[in-house]
């Protein structure tokens, strides 16, 4: 799920990915939704990997 999320993002906002999902995340952590906060932290660091390999170039 939340690899399917990340490149999602990249596909649609390409190299503004990883400030979509900072802000997501802000939402949720200014809400106090530790849950959804985290996943969108997860996410966040998922982006950063997929930004540093080879694979979405396959």
């Amino acid at each position: 799920m939340i690899r399917k999320l990340s490149i999602d993002l990249i596909s649609q906002y390409g190299d503004d990915a990883g400030a979509i999902a900072m802000m997501k995340a802000a939402e949720f952590a200014a809400l106090l939704d530790n849950e959804n906060w985290m996943l969108w932290e997860q996410v966040i660091v998922m982006i950063e990997e997929l930004n540093n390999s080879k694979s979405l170039d396959s």
